[in-house]
């Protein structure tokens, strides 16, 4: 899986590259009267892809957020028993979202559904998004694996 996750988030990184070179040479030729048609398209499809297929690796490498002021009042056995019960119940919610990301890309497929200003299809970045989502939750149903597999490994001892 981390694999997986260096790949996409590799991806992410030249589009971010990218994005950034697009909206500085946009930022110095737009007072020049020559700004880049299509530049707002543009950083929004950068900014959706290097969301989405970052994801995976930054819950690999726990850079996420994490509120448990209530979470370090219970027990170890209590906080095992949520954590695996909380990031099965996260997998399945980001599987959901993928699935209906990549309902929505096959849909703006099929409709030929383009951008405004430049016509660019919508639904390989779509697609992209909801695989970047879909590897969230791998990552979140292999994590609830290997905290049960290490829960029962600690009951014969």
């Amino acid at each position: 899986m981390s694999k997986i996750n260096r790949f996409l988030l590799s991806f992410a990184a030249i589009v971010l590259m990218a994005t950034m070179v697009m909206a500085v040479l946009n930022m110095i030729l737009r007072p020049l009267g020559h700004p880049i048609t299509g530049s707002f398209e543009l950083l929004g499809f950068g900014s959706a892809l290097v969301t989405g297929l970052g994801l995976g690796y930054s819950y690999e490498k726990k850079a996420h957020i994490a509120v448990d002021i209530l979470f370090n009042r219970f027990s170890r056995p209590w906080k095992r028993a949520l954590s695996v019960l909380g990031q099965f119940c996260c997998g399945l919610f980001f599987a959901a979202i993928s699935w209906k990301m990549l309902m929505l890309g096959l849909g703006f497929m099929e409709n030929g559904e383009l951008s405004e200003t430049l016509g660019i299809p919508f639904y390989p970045v779509t697609i992209l998004v909801a695989l970047g989502v879909m590897v969230l939750s791998l990552n979140l149903f292999l994590a609830a694996v290997k905290a049960e597999s290490r829960k029962g490994a600690g009951r014969g001892r």
